[in-house]
């Protein structure tokens, strides 16, 4: 875990303050390191995810296929907000079964949505805000322009939470997004024209 932690931080820190291109390599670092804190996030509480994900991290050293993660750009005074939803299949009398679990967090400038489905099935298409929340798990095959072009705040990362949901409530979205800052990273030539 050590190993995994110092090289996410290498990949995280520059996306912190400079545009940057995030290689497909490096999306899987990321979202092999959120899968790992949505799962120890479930753990200090009382686990609903099943173990063999966790086994699948440490084993194959990648998340499981059916899990998706995206990122996107975040800042606020608030550095590290976490929002846990459980997701219900419609109820069906008075037992209500859990089908899936999402993890919406940051860290520092980057927010991350981590689902980990309990049940086989497949997600309705979800808002992705003009383009400001990038799947990133499984991978797409192509490189990340980082960062996208609008940012959450606290505020608005509860929208972002939201938008993987269960129907059983009214999901309203009031949604204010911020251009995202492009920093060139230092050494970088940049094209005025």
């Amino acid at each position: 875990m050590s190993a995994l932690e110092n090289d996410v931080s290498k990949i995280l820190r520059p996306m912190f303050l400079h545009t940057r291109i995030v290689p497909e390599v490096e999306q899987r670092r990321l979202a092999l390191w959120a899968v790992m804190k949505a799962i120890l996030f479930d753990a200090a509480g009382e686990p609903v995810v099943p173990h063999g994900f966790g086994q699948s991290l440490n084993i194959l050293r990648q998340p499981h296929p059916d899990i998706r993660v995206w990122i996107a750009a975040y800042h606020d005074p608030d550095p590290l907000p976490l929002i846990i939803r459980p997701i219900y299949a419609e109820s069906t009398g008075e037992a209500e079964r859990l089908t899936g679990w999402c993890v919406t967090f940051a860290v520092v400038r980057v927010a991350f949505q981590v689902f980990i489905p309990l049940v086989e099935g497949d997600l309705a298409p979800l808002p992705d805000f003009f383009g400001s929340v990038v799947q990133v798990w499984p991978p797409t095959g192509s490189d990340l322009d980082w960062p996208p072009p609008y940012r959450f705040d606290s505020a608005s990362l509860q929208a972002l939470a939201a938008r993987v949901n269960d129907n059983r409530e009214v999901v309203e979205m009031e949604v204010t997004l911020v251009e995202a800052v492009r920093e060139p990273a230092p050494g970088t030539e940049v094209d005025l024209l």
